[in-house]
């Protein structure tokens, strides 16, 4: 048979050895064999035509598929040592336990074999696959957007912005603006337009840089709430016609130098954390009016008002976190009764109120813990203990929660080794107060998957979706949410950028943006 005649009874051609002349090609690499007879063992022989054993149908049996190195065992067979020459050979090759690989084509079900024994084994297989229901893909996922994407939609260049991680250089209004504090100027660009303003400059004696900003919620959206490290308060109109060139508000002490640290809108109400530990309370409209409470004992550095007003979460340096109920209050400018103490064991800045879910909030805290706890306002009036916890290892700088499915974004810095704590013991020592005090050993930075990275956790499971490796080239230290809740903003002060990932979308029928990359300088 000439060679044509052999090529015409293959599908494709059989890869060539290495060192041939001939290149492989594309076709070659398969998974389907040749239609050609090959030479098989003595297993997958039918030896019934040998020893004169007829089948029991007298219908010829049609030829199953077969694996191409598993061969299928005819319905009659006999043992390979059946022969003392078979049994030499199995003996040989370590056969003698008559252990074959068997092929069996589930795919196959004879047209026959529909009563019976058959029949039931084949309903019963049917109906056992309507119990099986594959995981559902949610349209709204992480999983179905930035993690198939996995670039940034926009990028600003920011020069000038808070180095501190636990600053608050960018937010997001619900009139799609968003405002970048670089230095002692704040700019903000409308997302629609792309038009960029400079909203002011803080001139104020002594100068200082500005620390954190904050647009207003719901009654007070055009308010934007600028403090510096130096104490002082500003409250500006932007993005509508005829703004003010003043601030509406301004307040501060020259005599007190008390940094600003981070900003918290209610309504009317402008909560303020402070470097001393104080949580202060302004409204907006009076000039003088202010409430203080000193329960935290270092820098206020986290401050989140729940969804409805109700509650507020605040985080200080040294790891406490409190909750504040409002409905105890008498006045608008009561902050309420605070819960008992819940404690990480580092600082805590990052604090995110769950919008499907409203007595659920997260919060995360810096290096050496380096976790996320959940909690539930119902749970710590009697019991404060976090629902769950996540050990990450690493430094948690801010939280979002999609308002489109029960997913947690984080950000993140630099990853550590955990610290580990033994106590000395000493010999001859009888009472425990006279033993050698705790030894802490001391984290070491080490690189991680989530260093300087965009993550996103499922609840209630804690598993990781997403883990944007190197999002930024430093520390992602804030992040802001978008007013439909698809796109967060990042932060990064060592690149001198904020970006823009789009994370989310709201439903199945909405369409992921696919736009350009686009690059827009705040100068």
């Amino acid at each position: 048979m000439n060679s044509a005649t052999n090529e015409s009874h293959c599908l494709f051609k059989t890869p060539l050895r290495p060192g041939s002349s001939r290149k492989r090609t594309h076709a070659s690499v398969t998974n389907l064999h040749s239609h050609k007879r090959r030479r098989v063992s003595m297993a997958s022989m039918d030896l019934s035509r040998e020893f004169g054993i007829e089948s029991s149908s007298g219908e010829p049996a049609s030829t199953p598929a077969v694996d191409r190195f598993v061969p299928l065992r005819p319905k009659t067979f006999l043992p390979l040592n059946i022969t003392p020459r078979t049994n030499r050979i199995c003996k040989k090759l370590g056969l003698a336990d008559d252990k074959i690989f068997n092929f069996r084509d589930d795919t196959e079900i004879s047209s026959s074999s529909t009563s019976g024994d058959n029949a039931f084994g084949l309903l019963r297989r049917s109906v056992s696959s309507l119990f099986i229901t594959p995981p559902a893909i949610r349209a709204s996922s992480v999983v179905e957007n930035l993690a198939k994407r996995r670039q940034c939609s926009m990028t600003l260049d920011s020069p000038g912005i808070p180095t501190d991680p636990s600053a608050y250089p960018i937010s997001w209004s619900k009139r799609n603006l968003i405002a970048v504090a670089c230095g002692k100027d704040v700019f903000y660009q409308n997302l629609d337009t792309k038009v960029v303003c400079h909203l002011f400059k803080c001139m104020l004696p002594p100068p200082a840089d500005i620390y954190a900003i904050e647009w207003g919620e719901q009654m007070t959206e055009n308010y934007l709430a600028a403090g510096n490290s130096m104490g002082w308060i500003q409250v500006w109109v932007a993005g509508v016609e005829g703004g003010s060139k003043n601030p509406v508000r301004l307040w501060g002490d020259p005599k007190e130098f008390i940094p600003i640290k981070s900003f918290g809108w209610n309504g009317n109400v402008l909560t303020v954390g402070k470097g001393d530990g104080t949580i202060s309370l302004y409204d907006v409209r009076a000039r003088d009016k202010v409430v203080k409470t000193s329960q935290h004992r270092k820098s206020v550095l986290g401050l989140r008002w729940s969804g409805d007003g109700t509650y507020l979460a605040s985080g200080d340096a040294e790891g406490m976190v409190h909750v504040w109920d409002k409905r105890a209050c008498k006045s608008l400018l009561d902050i309420g009764t605070a819960s008992p103490k819940m404690r990480h064991k580092a600082g805590v800045k990052a604090i995110a109120w769950c919008p499907w879910k409203s007595d659920l909030f997260a919060t995360g805290s810096y290096s050496p813990e380096g976790k996320i706890r959940f909690w539930s306002t119902s749970e710590i009036a009697h019991c404060p203990k976090p629902l769950d916890t996540l050990s990450l290892n690493t430094n948690v700088l801010s939280l979002q929660w999609s308002p489109h499915c029960k997913e947690l974004l984080s950000t993140h810095g630099s990853s550590f080794t955990p610290p580990l704590s033994r106590r000395r013991s000493s010999l001859g020592i009888a009472s425990r107060e006279q033993a050698r005090p705790t030894v802490v050993t001391p984290s070491v930075v080490v690189p991680s998957p989530l260093t300087n990275s965009i993550a996103v956790h499922e609840y209630p499971s804690g598993k990781r979706l997403l883990s944007l490796t190197h999002a930024h080239m430093s520390a992602v230290t804030h992040s802001c949410l978008s007013p439909d809740g698809e796109s967060v903003f990042t932060a990064c002060p060592k690149e001198e950028t904020i970006k823009m990932w789009q994370v989310w979308s709201q439903s199945s029928t909405s369409s992921r943006k696919e736009s350009a990359f686009d690059k827009f300088a705040i100068r």
